[in-house]
């Protein structure tokens, strides 16, 4: 359910221009328990607004920012900016930058069978506050040889940082309070750092409920992606494409970014390569 809103314009010079607003009252949902009972979903707005050039010239600039806000109090925003260039009818360049900042109070972290527990049929969803950091950049290269041979080249490094932290449960199905470990119920006891950090938490203090133990799940996480395909077509009706790929990806558990240290680990990660060979041939029979 939810309500919304768009509009569009194109001005004379054709530029083009939009303006996009959601509105979502809170729901219920079935699915943020992992098959549990079902529990509330925070409401939202959402704007975006869109603005690129003339599409037909040389040089074509666009970007799509947006922002949310929920009933509990998050807040999303993300900005990219999109580059096309054309110096010549058969080269052309596109650069995509693009940052993503993103919230959430009510991500699932696990469950646990606890006989105490008795609201949720014996077992205990644990929950998190996430906030999430991406930053990344798509990059095409295109150029025509000729009608008959062509190269295309892409590459994407992509770096995402997710930091995890006052661990919660709803407190009744069907609602969207929650508590957390430590302030409002129980405790909660942090231990070590980085990959070896551990939080024992007892959900109900001096009460009859089991402690138990989570591991750090903050992450950041780096990749590159990148493609080269050359495009050769020796005769009418038959083609060759020559491909190489190659992607690398490294997972540490900072839970955010640094773009010297991520780029290091990056890099110094060892990458997979396929090469590729397809030819087809025109029998014309």
């Amino acid at each position: 359910r939810q309500v919304q809103l768009f509009g569009f314009v194109t001005p004379l010079n054709y530029w083009n221009t939009s303006a996009f607003w959601l509105h979502r009252p809170e729901v219920f949902d079935d699915r943020l328990t992992r098959g549990g009972p079902v529990v509330r979903k925070a409401g939202l707005n959402y704007y975006q607004l869109s603005v690129s050039t003339d599409s037909r010239r040389r040089l074509v600039l666009g970007t799509n920012p947006s922002i949310s806000t929920s009933s509990e109090g998050t807040h999303n925003w993300s900005g990219n900016l999109d580059i096309r260039v054309r110096p010549a009818p058969s080269l052309s360049l596109s650069l995509g930058p693009f940052y993503d900042h993103s919230e959430a109070r009510a991500q699932y972290v696990t469950a646990l069978s606890d006989p105490t527990a008795t609201a949720f049929s014996g077992v205990r969803y644990v929950f998190a506050s996430l906030t999430q950091l991406t930053l990344g950049m798509d990059v095409r290269l295109n150029v025509t040889f000729s009608t008959r041979m062509t190269l295309e080249l892409y590459a994407q490094p992509f770096l995402a940082g997710g930091h995890y932290y006052d661990f919660k449960e709803f407190a009744a199905p069907r609602g969207l309070a929650k508590n957390v470990y430590g302030r409002d119920i129980g405790t909660a006891t942090v231990q070590g750092t980085g990959s070896s950090q551990t939080t024992t938490i007892d959900p109900d203090g001096a009460g009859p409920a089991a402690t138990f133990t989570l591991g750090n799940p903050d992450f950041t996480f780096r990749s590159l992606r990148g493609n080269a395909v050359l495009r050769w077509e020796w005769r009418p009706g038959s083609t060759l494409f020559v491909v190489w790929q190659q992607s690398r990806s490294d997972v540490g558990p900072e839970g955010d970014l640094d773009f010297g240290r991520d780029t290091r680990s990056l890099f110094r990660a060892t990458p997979d390569n396929i090469f590729l060979v397809k030819v087809s041939y025109w029998l014309g029979l």
